[in-house]
């Protein structure tokens, strides 16, 4: 009897030391990576995914790091707050702009774990030590800048600003292994107080906006249009010069040639420049001259006897 208890207490010790041993498998899963502490020290500080072993607890401890995991830290407000969908306190997403006005502001950072011994052992809060080094980044970049440019167009800067600046820091000063993914800047407001002076000053500035463009295409409509009158103005004006140059050149040539037959035959040419002045200008005078004695005009002016100087112009002059 005493020989059957024996043998039972062996079974059951031996069925315990089999489960203690057995105890020391584990399995990585595809996106963890395994570190196993032996008597309190790193002994494999990356185990990939798989089955292994290691000496059962207490001699060694297995943590497992989700490496593949895009974790999220909040700014401006706990994460629970994310959770729970709670409105944040105020004073924790406030943030002081370089001209002296308040902005709320709540952004996310997404970051994996690139060193995970460097992520479980280097700090025991990691997530409130990326927290508190990316609201002092976001403090800083906030603060170089004007309320306008963080409401409107500096998001996208700021975001990618301090994205760079929690890198450097938590790789320089935390040694967190870590790699920041993004900085996402999910609201920016101005105060409740204040919100409908902000959001009438914004209205304005879309308005004046919009008259700006307006205007830069009335005047990209209007100059080419001036352009072209004034070209067009500029040649009806050289035309004009051509052609008044052209008839003042022709009337000298004209002159210089009657005045060169007026000095070879000074009468001929006086009685010839008669006949056309009086040809162009007799058929526009409605008047007529009558002889009081009924007698017979005399035209024959240019019947007169030439002087001694002036050679007898020939019939066929």
């Amino acid at each position: 009897m005493n020989f059957l208890k024996v043998a039972v207490r062996k079974y059951w010790l031996g069925a315990l030391v089999g489960l203690y041993l057995l105890s020391g498998f584990y399995i990585v899963g595809s996106d963890e990576v395994g570190v196993v502490r032996l008597f309190g020290k790193v002994w494999q500080p990356r185990v990939q995914p798989g089955l292994h072993y290691r000496p059962p607890f207490p001699f060694s401890r297995l943590d497992k790091v989700k490496v593949r995991q895009v974790r999220r830290v909040a700014i401006g407000m706990e994460t629970a707050d994310v959770v729970l969908q709670r409105q944040p306190q105020p004073f924790r997403m406030q943030f002081l702009t370089g001209d002296q006005n308040i902005v709320n502001l709540q952004a996310v950072v997404q970051f994996t774990v690139r060193d995970p011994v460097r992520f479980l052992f280097t700090a025991s809060e990691p997530e409130r030590i990326i927290q508190c080094v990316a609201e002092a980044a976001v403090a800083k970049e906030v603060a170089q800048m004007s309320v306008d440019d963080i409401l409107t167009v500096g998001k996208i800067g700021v975001q990618n600003r301090v994205r760079g600046q929690v890198q450097r820091l938590l790789d320089e000063v935390y040694d967190l292994g870590v790699t920041v993914v993004a900085v996402t800047i999910q609201k920016v407001s101005p105060p409740d107080q204040v919100k409908d002076a902000f959001d009438a000053v914004t209205k304005a500035r879309q308005s004046r906006h919009q008259r700006i463009l307006e205007a830069q295409s009335y005047a990209n409509t209007v100059i080419p249009q001036a352009r072209g009158e004034a070209q067009k103005l500029l040649n009806e004006a050289i035309a004009y010069r051509d052609r008044v140059i052209a008839e003042a050149k022709g009337n000298a040539d004209k002159f210089l040639a009657v005045l060169s037959e007026y000095r070879k035959a000074k009468d001929v040419t006086k009685a010839r420049l008669y006949i056309e002045a009086m040809e162009e200008l007799l058929p526009k005078i409605k008047k007529v001259i009558v002889d009081p004695h009924g007698g017979k005009l005399d035209i024959g002016m240019i019947r007169r006897e030439p002087t001694s100087s002036t050679p007898q112009p020939s019939p066929s002059q």
